[in-house]
């Protein structure tokens, strides 16, 4: 993206999101971001919210504190996510809650309240991060997995509901990502295992994670909706 943006991060607080929301405040756009934690990250583009993204009130409040600042968000980069590392038998119910109302309920949540934000604006671009274990049907996150299935199928439906407006969402599914602790949680057995299943099975950077956000949230982009692409080329 060449023309400053204004970018909504959720999960921005470390990993991923954390070094997203350093990427585009360093390149010059506006970024807010929110997490349940504060940030050790501190820059003059960047303004940190502290929100909980299952509260309702607490999602509404992020978006008060954007217009509050005589912002309008033109970019969602829908991150948040919480992630499993246990079989499916030994996860508990209240774990299994927690998943899905973080990964899929509040990312819901956000969503909603995007899209109306962006209506005010008529304009506005979505990008939801989903996962390479949901086509993988990775084992040891059968919850985690179901979560990003129905964020992605969530998109599909949200984006048929706003198609004639100047509102795009798209999906982005991740593979491993270098520094984000995501190969670093796994043992070396289960990182081989997992790579052994992409095409393109090397770590992928937060250079290119922002490469393919910005594509979708490019003006060359604008028809372009309702796609989901994994890294790793397992699809």
């Amino acid at each position: 993206m060449s023309d400053p943006r204004t970018i909504l991060i959720t999960g921005a607080s470390r990993s991923i999101g954390r070094a997203l929301a350093a990427h585009y405040a360093g390149a010059g756009h506006t970024v807010f971001g929110c997490a349940r934690g504060a940030s050790d990250f501190s820059h003059a583009n960047y303004t940190h919210i502290t929100a909980d993204i299952t509260d309702e009130a607490a999602v509404r409040a992020v978006f008060k504190a954007v217009t509050d600042a005589g912002a309008a968000v033109d970019l969602l980069i829908n991150n948040a996510g919480i992630t499993q590392a246990r079989p499916a038998l030994l996860t508990g119910s209240a774990e299994a809650a927690d998943i899905l109302e973080t990964n899929l309920t509040g990312a819901f949540t956000v969503l909603r309240e995007t899209i109306k934000h962006m209506m005010r604006a008529k304009h506005g671009r979505i990008v939801n991060f989903s996962s390479i274990n949901v086509p993988l049907g990775s084992v040891g996150g059968a919850l985690y997995n179901a979560s990003k299935a129905g964020l992605e199928n969530l998109g599909h439906t949200l984006a048929r509901e706003i198609g004639t407006t100047d509102i795009t969402i798209n999906t982005i599914g991740l593979s491993l990502v270098e520094g984000s602790g995501m190969a670093e949680g796994l043992s070396d057995k289960a990182r081989a295992e997992k790579q052994a299943e992409l095409i393109k099975p090397d770590l992928i950077t937060t250079e290119e994670i922002a490469h393919a956000v910005d594509f979708f949230a490019s003006d060359g982009a604008r028809n372009i909706t309702n796609q989901v692409v994994y890294f790793g080329g397992v699809r």
